[in-house]
């Protein structure tokens, strides 16, 4: 008997998942850009599971968008914005225990002339919004916190930094690495102030390989792969697409 303690990491995939996922690759694997029923079918999917997955955060499906996990979402929010936002300010803030996909995209901004301030924990792992409060600039262009922490499962609090960072710059977005709190704890990006939100599809008993990012859409943020495809509708002012479904 196999006693597994390791959800954390990874989960086993629940067999209605599981069957879903071998029908789409053996009966609906159309191309969600193809014109013909099969690519039809496949975009409806697409659509429906972008619209569950908004339900459950409380925000418009069409700011929901597919990647490959969570280190492809952190990788978007936290290049795509700095790239982006460049010109209103390279200050940003972070904390110490982040997960290596974000603190990889900082140590990588650092390279590129950014400055980047991380927040310290207590004992328990938790920051402190007084240093949080003290480290806001007026250059700084965003911040990202995560909501669980991934070794020791302290919970931050992201509501009230949510709160605190748009009290004293409106215009600094706020990132929050959801990949262990989606599912787990209740998140309301609009309410808790959260600009942007990563998710990993494995945490949460679905396949690896599976992820989404919720970007507002007040957010100005810079693609990170590009591609061509009919289907896509780019909006310029925001140099985003706003939608992710050419597949290669």
């Amino acid at each position: 008997m196999e006693i597994y303690l390791d959800n954390s990491a990874t989960t086993r995939v629940i067999r209605p998942v599981a069957d879903r996922v071998a029908e789409m690759m053996l009966t609906e694997y159309g191309n969600p850009s193809s014109m013909h029923l099969l690519g039809v079918k496949a975009e409806r999917v697409l659509r429906e599971a972008r619209e569950t997955i908004a339900s459950t955060l409380r925000v418009n499906e069409k700011e929901i968008f597919f990647t490959s996990g969570g280190t492809e979402s952190d990788n978007l929010a936290i290049l795509g914005v700095a790239e982006a936002n460049k010109r209103k300010g390279r200050h940003i803030i972070t904390t110490t225990i982040e997960h290596a996909a974000i603190l990889q995209c900082m140590k990588y901004l650092e390279s590129q002339d950014y400055e980047v301030t991380y927040l310290s924990t207590d004992s328990e792992g938790v920051i402190s919004l007084d240093e949080l409060k003290a480290a806001m600039r007026e250059d700084n262009i965003f911040a990202s916190i995560m909501a669980v922490n991934n070794e020791i499962g302290a919970v931050e609090p992201i509501e009230e930094a949510g709160k605190l960072i748009k009290e004293i710059n409106p215009d600094t977005y706020f990132h929050v690495d959801a990949v262990q709190a989606y599912g787990k704890i209740r998140l309301a990006p609009k309410r808790m102030k959260i600009d942007l939100l990563s998710v990993s599809g494995h945490k949460i008993h679905g396949p690896k390989g599976v992820g989404c990012l919720y970007i507002s859409d007040k957010v100005n943020i810079r693609p990170q792969i590009l591609a061509a495809g009919r289907r896509r509708e780019c909006v310029p002012e925001q140099t985003m697409c706003r939608e992710s479904q050419v597949l290669r």
